[in-house]
């Protein structure tokens, strides 16, 4: 004690004063250095600003202790997480990524039916009700109710609940008949079947998501979906031509970008699983295609001057395609300086006298364009000339 009141006492001398100055100096700076540091070293969760929300709550699903671990989550756990939290687009994308990928995956293929096609007409008008209890799921009143928890989304969808994860309890719930499995029949009570209710087509589902993305333009999509329910044996006639339709449409797709070859081998593929009723519905598409290979032949010949040869070529190409205006385009200017050109040489024959061969050429020129008039004209000439020539033999 006393010794600090002989420190209050002190007072540093006029000599002494610089020194403390540059000591007090000194020891600031260390300070604000040394606070930095920690700040640099510091964990990361000390250095962020307290929240003032709850912290978020332990991962409860597979995908969410996979990401917490830093693992990627499977693709299907991924898409079920997006249809619980309603988020359809997303689970949409992933879907189609891996029917893409893996066309026979029936449960990707039954999640894009129920998320593409209209309740109602999926699963019946028909329904029991049911009220949603506390603690009860749609995954729980799936497997309680239809024997099969992976028909949660249809719930959802045939309830109008956007988020399946966020129904809520004291709610009437619809449970479609048609989901649910018939009881057994009594084997004491055994009556004659008078009428059933109509059986719903296998792959009507499968037929009304075809169509959606058909008429969405993403005929890809199509043939992967509907190429995967053909080979299962899980697809109506109407899905057959949704199928062949997207077919062709990729494949002329592909035509265009210069894949002609891959067009005609996806309408192999898609012609090999479809039924023999179906397959006349890729017709169409293989004539085009085939048209578009004999016209780029055409012009490859044309380009060599091969003008005969050519023509030949485009008038077959424009039996298969007779709608192509690139066909008809191309046919009409061949012809056209294929008839100069034999209407010349014609010519030349006729002033040598050579009389058979001008008259050979300008019947050709009459076969190819009947309304040029000069040919016409220069062909009787030489006709009645050859004729007074064969009088004075």
């Amino acid at each position: 004690m006393s010794d600090l009141r002989g420190l209050r006492r002190w007072r540093p001398t006029r000599g002494q004063t610089g020194l403390a100055r540059l000591l007090v100096v000194l020891l600031l700076a260390l300070t604000l250095a040394g606070c930095q540091l920690w700040d640099r070293l510091r964990p990361v969760e000390e250095q962020s600003e307290p929240s003032s929300s709850p912290p978020p709550p332990a991962a409860s699903q597979p995908a969410e202790r996979a990401q917490a671990r830093g693992l990627p989550p499977s693709s299907m756990q991924q898409v079920i997480n997006y249809l619980d939290a309603g988020q359809w687009e997303e689970a949409e994308v992933a879907l189609l990524s891996i029917i893409d990928e893996r066309p026979g995956n029936r449960l990707a293929m039954r999640f894009l039916e129920q998320l593409q096609s209209d309740p109602v007409d999926l699963m019946g008008e028909d329904y029991d009700e049911i009220l949603v209890q506390r603690g009860d799921s749609l995954s729980v009143i799936a497997q309680r109710e239809i024997g099969d928890a992976m028909q949660f989304f249809a719930l959802a969808r045939y309830n109008d609940i956007p988020a399946p994860r966020r129904m809520s309890p004291g709610i009437v719930l619809k449970i479609p008949r048609s989901l649910k499995s018939p009881p057994e029949p009594s084997p004491e009570v055994v009556a004659p079947v008078v009428e059933q209710a109509p059986v719903r087509l296998p792959g009507a589902g499968l037929t009304l998501a075809g169509r959606r993305l058909l008429d969405d333009g993403r005929d890809q999509q199509v043939i992967s979906l509907l190429s995967a329910g053909a080979r299962a044996g899980n697809l109506d006639a109407e899905g057959e031509e949704i199928l062949a339709e997207a077919a062709v449409n990729r494949s002329l797709q592909l035509a265009q970008d210069r894949q002609t070859g891959d067009g005609l081998q996806l309408l192999d593929e898609i012609n090999s699983i479809l039924s023999p009723a179906a397959r006349p519905l890729l017709e169409p598409g293989r004539r085009k295609l085939q048209a578009e290979i004999l016209m780029a032949e055409g012009i490859r010949e044309r380009r060599a001057g091969n003008l005969d040869r050519a023509l030949s070529l485009f008038m077959e190409a424009a039996e298969l395609n007779p709608d192509s205006n690139d066909l008809q385009s191309e046919s009409a200017n061949v012809r056209e300086v294929l008839v100069m050109q034999l209407h010349d040489q014609a010519l030349v024959h006729y002033r040598d006298q050579q009389l058979d061969n001008a008259i050979g050429l300008w019947q050709q020129v009459t076969d190819l364009d009947p309304g040029f008039e000069p040919a016409r004209v220069y062909l009787e000439r030489a006709r009645a000339l050859k004729a007074r020539l064969d009088e004075l033999d």
